[in-house]
């Protein structure tokens, strides 16, 4: 609860606020209740957003340099998540929480982006509103005559409408440069709606709702009690929802006639209002109350419920899916209710919630706080891949496409990631195109992007007529006994494909010692994907010769080929090999980055039991809890290093290639010896 205190310093922020200029305005939002500003909020509307909902855990927190007041998130088609700052940063956030990117604006950001088609990002920043590529350049900047605390609006042709405290509203054209502009008698925050037809509804702190035509004269103008602050939102039979100062929501028809006004909570705000209204897929109108609470209007404009909070409520709801409403508050909480009006789930962070928040299309909801970070909240699991199917047999040349099926469809990673257990016989690409290389057998991975499920599909390659000799199913090129490696072979310098190679130096070493053969047309390929079975193969015939090793308990022990089965069993023996927790060992699936360090590391003897596990990739945080150890080990002993995969990541659910197993293994090696 607020204290007396505490409910005057807002009172007397929001009374200075309402008497000040703009730039005055700007200079007061250093004023502070329970240590986080409270400052005009900018509704980013959303309406008719129908997406699942969250379950109110907290998946990531991205901290800014600043306080995250008014801006509200945006989402990209791509998940990327956008928010501004009062560092003077818009700030680009992949879905699982690392930057992408900063953009400097020079001054605190307020405004909530706006995405366009083509993926350029709209952001105020002072008197500039920035037009901003999707790798974070600058596209274009449009200085207005005021500061720009509005979000964009994008209408069908392209063009950008964005409102000012200088009174106007501005229409851009795609490049930057202005259409029109239309003015009012006082200064806009809000953010522009548009009706099917074009129309524009802004409101102004003239005191009045203005429909404008497309062409930027005024089509009519509706007069309210109280200044507005808010952005309009527009039902589906056309009617005008517009809240004016703490006292009215009105409900004005498509022709500008009021169709019925509905009384709010004016308390502590007085005439200062900040929610705008969201609607929702029943037509219930939802508002923050302007006091502590969350009013719900049935579309006759009679009270359905009113939720009440802690905290001041001048954030714009959002609607899920479900129905369920979203609203931050001044308590510092994000509020989850249902559609009755009672608490599904609240959401505490460490500062004030002002903007409205975004709900992305696995449900998960994203809210910024004046505690400098932006949240996301909630997710949905995979629980299952499915794939078209389970076997399939191509002629070489002969091209195939699976399709995978990540289970629910809603789930927050959708990804999936295609793998080949040997590329000698088929390959797969990004999309799950299959085609027949040479003769034998080979096994499609389909794996989720969370790395949790998987499914698979056994390709059977038949030759053509003109073929060479096939490659047996699951053999390493040119075999040799597992454990018993063969001498120097002088033809590990004359490989094709290996000269500039980065890891050329270890390539050569390895198959100089036996780890691993070129193939029988003088090439090494070393970009190939390299199995578990194979991976084990290697591994040992870098080690002194053993036992037979360790019978086999794995569930899928009858897909170990008769050439790996000794390898395997040694592997076993040694402690370097661990099944999955499903009891498998998965021998024809293609090793990752993380299972191969694991595995190196195991082999080398090395104990990671008292090391704090710390890696200098800036991929740190996606390195499993059970990798990092490994990880860490193996750049402490120059196993691996940062510029081995590229752009300073581990890439843990890569998969190896017989390039990096190849100099995993030689480096061990020579730090183990």
């Amino acid at each position: 609860m607020f204290d007396k205190k505490s409910l005057y310093a807002a009172f007397s922020a929001a009374l200075l606020l309402a008497c000040l200029t703009p730039l005055q305005s700007a200079k007061a939002l250093d004023l502070k209740l329970n240590s986080e500003l409270i400052i005009e909020a900018n509704p980013n509307i959303i309406m008719n957003l129908y997406l699942p909902s969250s379950n109110g855990v907290e998946r990531w927190a991205f901290e800014t340099g600043g306080a995250i007041n008014s801006s509200s998130p945006a989402i990209g088609a791509d998940g990327t998540v956008y928010v501004g700052s009062t560092d003077g940063k818009l700030y680009a956030v992949d879905k699982k929480g690392k930057k992408k990117w900063e953009f400097a604006t020079g001054a605190a950001v307020y405004s909530s982006p706006a995405i366009s088609a083509d993926g350029t990002v709209y952001v105020g920043s002072d008197v500039k509103l920035y037009a901003i590529t999707p790798d974070g350049t600058l596209k274009w900047a449009f200085e207005a005559g005021g500061a720009i605390y509005s979000t964009a609006a994008i209408g069908e042709d392209g063009t950008v409408y964005v409102e000012c405290e200088d009174g106007k509203l501005y229409a851009l054209k795609p490049d930057g440069t202005k259409r029109w502009e239309f003015v009012t008698g006082g200064g806009m925050s809000g953010k522009p709606a548009i009706d099917s037809n074009g129309t524009l509804f802004v409101g102004s702190r003239d005191k009045k709702l203005y429909a404008i035509n497309p062409n930027g004269t005024k089509k009519w103008e509706f007069a309210t009690i109280n200044e507005v602050k808010t952005s309009p939102a527009i039902g589906t039979d056309g009617t005008v929802y517009i809240a004016s100062g703490a006292e009215r929501l009105y409900a004005i028809k498509p022709d500008g006639m009021k169709k019925w006004e509905y009384p709010l909570d004016k308390k502590l705000y007085g005439g200062n209002f900040y929610s705008s209204p969201t609607i929702g897929s029943d037509g219930t109108i939802y508002v923050g109350s302007g006091g502590s609470g969350l009013c719900a209007i049935k579309p006759d404009g009679t009270k359905k419920w009113k939720f009440d909070t802690d905290g001041i409520m001048i954030a714009t709801p959002a609607v899920g899916a479900d129905g369920t409403v979203y609203i931050g508050s001044a308590d510092m909480k994000l509020y989850a209710i249902k559609t009755d009006g009672t608490k599904k789930w609240e959401f505490r962070t460490n500062g004030q919630i002002i903007a409205v928040s975004a709900i992305g299309p696995d449900g998960e909801v994203y809210i910024g706080s004046g505690d400098h970070k932006l949240y996301a909240i909630g997710m949905i699991h995979v629980n299952g891949v499915s794939l078209s199917k389970a076997a399939l047999k191509l002629d070489a040349g002969q091209s195939e496409t699976l399709q995978a099926t990540i289970a629910p469809g809603n789930a927050s990673y959708q990804e999936i990631t295609w793998s080949s257990s040997d590329d000698r016989i088929v390959k797969v690409d990004v999309t799950g195109k299959v085609t027949g290389i040479g003769s034998g057998t080979a096994t499609i991975t389909a794996t989720s992007e969370d790395g949790g499920y998987y499914k698979q599909c056994v390709v059977t390659v038949s030759a053509a007529a003109n073929d060479n000799p096939p490659v047996p199913a699951n053999n390493p090129p040119a075999p040799a006994p597992a454990n018993n490696p063969p001498a120097p072979q002088s033809d590990a310098v004359s490989l094709t494909d290996i000269a500039g190679h980065k890891l050329g130096p270890e390539i050569t070493k390895a198959v100089a010692l036996g780890i691993v053969f070129g193939y029988s047309d003088g090439t090494f390929r070393p970009d190939g994907n390299v199995t578990r079975a194979e991976f084990a193969s290697m591994i040992v015939r870098g080690l002194p010769s053993g036992e037979e090793g360790a019978p086999l308990n794995f569930k899928d022990k009858d897909k170990v080929g008769a050439w790996a089965v000794k390898a395997v069993r040694q592997a076993v023996k040694l402690g370097i090999i661990n099944g999955y927790k499903d009891g498998t060992f998965r021998p024809d699936t293609n090793i990752t980055h993380a299972e191969m360090i694991a595995m190196v590391i195991r082999a080398s003897g090395f104990s990671t039991a008292n090391d704090v596990p710390q890696t200098s990739f800036s991929d740190d945080a996606d390195i499993p809890k059970w990798a990092k150890p490994a990880v860490s080990k193996s750049e402490e002993t120059g196993i691996i290093n940062a510029g081995d995969i590229g752009n300073g990541k581990f890439a843990p659910q890569a998969m190896s290639t017989r390039a990096e197993a190849a100099s995993a293994i030689v480096r061990m090696l020579e730090v183990r010896n």
